[in-house]
Protein backbone atom coordinates (compact mmCIF):
# COMPACT_ATOMS: atom_id res chain seq x y z
CA UNK A 1 0.00 0.00 0.00
CA UNK A 2 1.38 3.39 -1.02
CA UNK A 3 2.08 5.91 1.72
CA UNK A 4 -0.64 8.57 2.04
CA UNK A 5 0.01 12.03 0.62
CA UNK A 6 -2.39 13.69 3.06
CA UNK A 7 -3.69 12.87 6.50
CA UNK A 8 -6.25 10.07 6.67
CA UNK A 9 -9.48 10.31 8.64
CA UNK A 10 -11.87 7.66 9.95
CA UNK A 11 -15.57 8.34 9.38
CA UNK A 12 -18.20 5.76 10.30
CA UNK A 13 -16.12 2.71 9.49
CA UNK A 14 -14.35 4.14 6.44
CA UNK A 15 -10.84 5.57 6.17
CA UNK A 16 -10.36 8.34 3.63
CA UNK A 17 -8.18 11.39 2.92
CA UNK A 18 -9.18 14.27 5.16
CA UNK A 19 -10.07 16.45 2.16
CA UNK A 20 -12.62 13.85 1.12
CA UNK A 21 -13.91 13.51 4.68
CA UNK A 22 -14.39 17.27 5.01
CA UNK A 23 -17.56 17.36 2.90
CA UNK A 24 -19.03 14.49 4.92
CA UNK A 25 -18.13 16.17 8.18
CA UNK A 26 -19.73 19.40 6.97
CA UNK A 27 -23.02 17.59 6.34
CA UNK A 28 -22.83 15.94 9.75
CA UNK A 29 -22.15 19.28 11.47
CA UNK A 30 -25.15 20.88 9.77
CA UNK A 31 -27.53 18.34 11.33
CA UNK A 32 -25.87 17.64 14.65
CA UNK A 33 -27.92 17.93 17.82
CA UNK A 34 -24.99 17.35 20.13
CA UNK A 35 -22.00 15.18 20.66
CA UNK A 36 -18.87 14.35 22.59
CA UNK A 37 -15.19 14.49 21.81
CA UNK A 38 -11.78 13.97 23.36
CA UNK A 39 -8.27 14.77 22.18
CA UNK A 40 -4.89 13.25 22.95
CA UNK A 41 -1.38 14.16 21.87
CA UNK A 42 1.52 11.99 20.87
CA UNK A 43 5.07 11.83 22.15
CA UNK A 44 7.40 10.34 19.57
CA UNK A 45 4.33 9.46 17.50
CA UNK A 46 2.74 7.42 20.31
CA UNK A 47 -0.47 8.60 22.00
CA UNK A 48 -0.22 9.48 25.68
CA UNK A 49 -2.80 7.91 28.01
CA UNK A 50 -5.19 7.05 25.18
CA UNK A 51 -7.17 4.61 27.32
CA UNK A 52 -7.72 7.21 30.06
CA UNK A 53 -8.99 9.73 27.53
CA UNK A 54 -11.36 7.18 26.02
CA UNK A 55 -12.64 6.24 29.45
CA UNK A 56 -13.56 9.87 30.01
CA UNK A 57 -15.25 10.01 26.60
CA UNK A 58 -17.28 6.88 27.27
CA UNK A 59 -18.37 8.14 30.70
CA UNK A 60 -19.94 11.12 28.94
CA UNK A 61 -21.58 8.88 26.35
CA UNK A 62 -22.98 6.60 29.04
CA UNK A 63 -24.33 9.54 31.05
CA UNK A 64 -26.14 10.88 27.97
CA UNK A 65 -27.33 7.41 26.93
CA UNK A 66 -25.55 7.77 23.58
CA UNK A 67 -24.55 4.48 21.99
CA UNK A 68 -21.48 4.88 19.74
CA UNK A 69 -22.13 1.36 18.41
CA UNK A 70 -18.60 0.27 19.06
CA UNK A 71 -16.75 -0.67 22.19
CA UNK A 72 -14.06 1.40 23.81
CA UNK A 73 -11.50 -1.19 22.76
CA UNK A 74 -12.70 -0.98 19.16
CA UNK A 75 -12.38 2.81 19.16
CA UNK A 76 -8.95 2.49 20.76
CA UNK A 77 -7.87 0.19 17.92
CA UNK A 78 -9.32 2.57 15.34
CA UNK A 79 -7.40 5.47 16.89
CA UNK A 80 -4.13 3.55 16.96
CA UNK A 81 -4.71 2.54 13.34
CA UNK A 82 -5.31 6.11 12.21
CA UNK A 83 -2.16 7.32 13.97
CA UNK A 84 -0.12 4.51 12.44
CA UNK A 85 -1.55 5.23 8.96
CA UNK A 86 -0.52 8.88 9.24
CA UNK A 87 2.94 8.46 10.78
CA UNK A 88 4.73 8.62 7.43
CA UNK A 89 3.56 12.24 7.14
CA UNK A 90 4.93 13.21 10.55
CA UNK A 91 8.28 14.95 10.24
CA UNK A 92 11.06 14.70 12.81
CA UNK A 93 10.25 16.65 16.02
CA UNK A 94 6.59 16.97 15.03
CA UNK A 95 3.72 15.43 16.97
CA UNK A 96 0.05 14.75 16.40
CA UNK A 97 -3.09 15.58 18.23
CA UNK A 98 -5.70 12.90 17.62
CA UNK A 99 -9.39 13.51 18.23
CA UNK A 100 -12.37 11.21 18.57
CA UNK A 101 -15.80 12.71 17.88
CA UNK A 102 -19.13 11.00 18.54
CA UNK A 103 -21.90 13.20 17.19
CA UNK A 104 -25.66 12.70 17.05
CA UNK A 105 -27.69 13.96 14.09
CA UNK A 106 -31.44 14.19 13.56
CA UNK A 107 -33.04 13.89 10.14
CA UNK A 108 -35.72 16.31 9.01
CA UNK A 109 -38.29 13.63 9.80
CA UNK A 110 -38.38 13.74 13.59
CA UNK A 111 -39.96 10.30 13.67
CA UNK A 112 -36.81 8.74 12.22
CA UNK A 113 -34.23 7.55 14.78
CA UNK A 114 -31.21 9.71 15.46
CA UNK A 115 -27.97 8.78 13.73
CA UNK A 116 -24.68 8.45 15.57
CA UNK A 117 -21.47 9.25 13.71
CA UNK A 118 -17.95 8.38 14.85
CA UNK A 119 -14.98 10.33 13.51
CA UNK A 120 -11.27 10.01 14.33
CA UNK A 121 -8.71 12.38 12.85
CA UNK A 122 -5.12 13.57 13.33
CA UNK A 123 -3.68 17.06 13.14
CA UNK A 124 -0.07 18.16 13.41
CA UNK A 125 0.37 19.73 16.83
CA UNK A 126 0.98 23.48 16.60
CA UNK A 127 3.56 24.33 19.27
CA UNK A 128 3.67 28.04 18.46
CA UNK A 129 0.78 29.21 20.69
CA UNK A 130 2.35 27.88 23.90
CA UNK A 131 6.05 27.19 23.32
CA UNK A 132 7.44 30.45 24.73
CA UNK A 133 5.17 30.16 27.77
CA UNK A 134 7.33 27.31 29.10
CA UNK A 135 9.93 29.96 29.88
CA UNK A 136 7.87 33.17 30.11
CA UNK A 137 4.84 31.74 31.87
CA UNK A 138 1.19 32.34 31.04
CA UNK A 139 -1.01 35.23 32.08
CA UNK A 140 -4.24 34.57 33.98
CA UNK A 141 -7.17 36.94 34.22
CA UNK A 142 -10.38 36.63 36.22
CA UNK A 143 -13.12 37.80 33.83
CA UNK A 144 -15.49 39.10 36.53
CA UNK A 145 -12.91 41.60 37.79
CA UNK A 146 -10.37 41.92 35.00
CA UNK A 147 -11.60 41.51 31.45
CA UNK A 148 -9.62 39.79 28.73
CA UNK A 149 -7.19 42.44 27.41
CA UNK A 150 -8.17 43.96 24.07
CA UNK A 151 -6.67 42.04 21.16
CA UNK A 152 -6.00 38.95 23.26
CA UNK A 153 -9.41 37.31 23.02
CA UNK A 154 -7.77 34.61 20.89
CA UNK A 155 -5.81 33.45 23.92
CA UNK A 156 -2.32 34.84 23.29
CA UNK A 157 -0.45 38.09 23.83
CA UNK A 158 0.82 39.08 20.35
CA UNK A 159 3.78 40.97 21.86
CA UNK A 160 5.24 38.44 24.31
CA UNK A 161 3.81 35.22 22.89
CA UNK A 162 2.40 34.37 26.33
CA UNK A 163 -0.88 32.53 26.44
CA UNK A 164 -3.70 34.26 28.27
CA UNK A 165 -6.19 32.12 30.19
CA UNK A 166 -9.41 33.05 31.95
CA UNK A 167 -9.37 31.74 35.52
CA UNK A 168 -12.93 30.90 36.49
CA UNK A 169 -14.69 30.89 39.85
CA UNK A 170 -17.71 29.10 41.26
CA UNK A 171 -20.86 30.66 42.68
CA UNK A 172 -19.17 31.01 46.06
CA UNK A 173 -16.20 32.84 44.56
CA UNK A 174 -13.77 29.95 44.98
CA UNK A 175 -11.41 29.22 42.10
CA UNK A 176 -12.26 26.35 39.77
CA UNK A 177 -10.35 26.00 36.49
CA UNK A 178 -9.14 27.90 33.48
CA UNK A 179 -10.93 27.97 30.20
CA UNK A 180 -9.23 25.08 28.42
CA UNK A 181 -6.94 23.97 31.27
CA UNK A 182 -6.87 22.89 34.89
CA UNK A 183 -5.27 25.23 37.41
CA UNK A 184 -3.15 24.59 40.52
CA UNK A 185 -0.86 26.68 42.68
CA UNK A 186 1.88 26.04 45.26
CA UNK A 187 2.10 27.33 48.81
CA UNK A 188 4.43 26.17 51.60
CA UNK A 189 5.86 23.51 49.30
CA UNK A 190 2.46 21.86 48.71
CA UNK A 191 0.31 21.83 45.59
CA UNK A 192 -3.12 23.38 46.10
CA UNK A 193 -5.83 21.80 43.94
CA UNK A 194 -9.27 23.43 43.57
CA UNK A 195 -12.12 21.19 44.74
CA UNK A 196 -12.57 18.59 42.00
CA UNK A 197 -16.33 18.59 42.53
CA UNK A 198 -16.37 22.02 40.89
CA UNK A 199 -14.10 21.32 37.90
CA UNK A 200 -13.85 19.03 34.91
CA UNK A 201 -10.85 16.88 35.91
CA UNK A 202 -8.49 16.47 32.98
CA UNK A 203 -6.24 13.54 32.20
CA UNK A 204 -3.30 15.94 32.40
CA UNK A 205 -4.44 17.10 35.84
CA UNK A 206 -4.46 13.49 37.01
CA UNK A 207 -0.99 13.05 35.54
CA UNK A 208 0.22 16.05 37.56
CA UNK A 209 -1.11 14.42 40.74
CA UNK A 210 0.64 11.15 39.89
CA UNK A 211 3.93 12.90 39.16
CA UNK A 212 3.64 14.97 42.35
CA UNK A 213 3.62 11.70 44.26
CA UNK A 214 6.72 10.53 42.42
CA UNK A 215 8.70 13.67 43.26
CA UNK A 216 7.48 13.75 46.85
CA UNK A 217 5.19 16.78 46.74
CA UNK A 218 2.02 16.68 48.83
CA UNK A 219 -1.32 17.85 47.41
CA UNK A 220 -4.10 19.65 49.30
CA UNK A 221 -7.56 19.86 47.78
CA UNK A 222 -9.95 22.59 48.85
CA UNK A 223 -11.67 25.88 48.15
CA UNK A 224 -9.26 28.67 47.29
CA UNK A 225 -9.66 32.30 46.26
CA UNK A 226 -7.75 34.90 44.28
CA UNK A 227 -6.00 36.18 47.38
CA UNK A 228 -4.48 32.76 47.95
CA UNK A 229 -2.90 32.87 44.48
CA UNK A 230 -1.50 36.37 44.95
CA UNK A 231 0.38 35.05 47.99
CA UNK A 232 1.39 31.74 46.35
CA UNK A 233 4.96 30.64 45.71
CA UNK A 234 4.14 29.58 42.14
CA UNK A 235 1.27 28.38 39.99
CA UNK A 236 0.72 26.40 36.81
CA UNK A 237 -1.90 25.17 34.35
CA UNK A 238 -2.18 21.72 32.78
CA UNK A 239 -3.72 20.53 29.54
CA UNK A 240 -3.25 17.86 26.88
CA UNK A 241 -1.31 19.83 24.29
CA UNK A 242 1.32 21.43 26.52
CA UNK A 243 1.22 19.22 29.65
CA UNK A 244 2.23 21.92 32.18
CA UNK A 245 2.86 25.65 31.78
CA UNK A 246 4.00 27.96 34.59
CA UNK A 247 1.91 30.98 35.53
CA UNK A 248 3.62 34.38 35.44
CA UNK A 249 0.85 36.75 36.51
CA UNK A 250 -2.73 36.88 37.74
CA UNK A 251 -4.58 40.05 36.74
CA UNK A 252 -1.22 41.67 36.02
CA UNK A 253 0.28 40.85 39.43
CA UNK A 254 3.34 38.60 39.62
CA UNK A 255 2.73 35.16 41.09
CA UNK A 256 5.67 33.94 43.19
CA UNK A 257 9.29 34.25 42.12
CA UNK A 258 11.20 32.92 39.12
CA UNK A 259 9.26 31.30 36.28
CA UNK A 260 9.02 28.38 36.19
CA UNK A 261 9.06 27.73 39.93
CA UNK A 262 10.84 24.84 41.62
CA UNK A 263 7.87 22.48 41.81
CA UNK A 264 6.62 23.35 38.32
CA UNK A 265 10.12 22.58 37.01
CA UNK A 266 10.12 19.32 38.94
CA UNK A 267 6.81 18.31 37.38
CA UNK A 268 8.09 19.14 33.90
CA UNK A 269 11.24 17.09 34.49
CA UNK A 270 9.20 14.14 35.76
CA UNK A 271 6.88 14.36 32.76
CA UNK A 272 9.86 14.43 30.38
CA UNK A 273 11.19 11.29 32.03
CA UNK A 274 7.80 9.56 31.85
CA UNK A 275 7.43 10.07 28.09
CA UNK A 276 11.12 9.85 27.18
CA UNK A 277 11.09 13.14 25.27
CA UNK A 278 12.13 16.68 26.18
CA UNK A 279 8.88 18.16 24.92
CA UNK A 280 9.80 21.65 26.15
CA UNK A 281 12.85 21.84 23.87
CA UNK A 282 10.84 20.08 21.17
CA UNK A 283 8.30 22.91 21.30
CA UNK A 284 10.89 25.68 21.45
CA UNK A 285 12.80 24.09 18.59
CA UNK A 286 9.77 24.44 16.32
CA UNK A 287 9.76 28.24 16.72
CA UNK A 288 11.55 30.51 14.26
CA UNK A 289 15.04 31.40 15.60
CA UNK A 290 14.13 35.05 16.17
CA UNK A 291 11.19 33.97 18.35
CA UNK A 292 13.47 32.16 20.79
CA UNK A 293 15.75 35.06 21.69
CA UNK A 294 13.94 35.79 24.96
CA UNK A 295 14.48 32.26 26.25
CA UNK A 296 18.25 32.59 26.50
Amino acid sequence: MAAPTELLTYVDGRIMPHSQASSILHRINETTVGGFYDTERTFGGKPFKLREHLQRLYRGLEASKTDPRQSMRDLENVTLGIIDSNLSLLRHTEEFTVTQVVSVTQSQDVDEPKEVHVVVYCQVLDFAPFARSYANGVRLVTPSTYGMPRGQESGADPTTGQQVFSLMSGDDGSLTECKGANFMFVADGRIKLPDRRNVLPGVSMQTVLELAGLIGVEVDEGRYHQGDVYEADEAFVSSTRFCVLPVATLNGMRVGGPVPGKITSGLLDAWRTAVGIDFVQQALGRLPPDSRSSEG
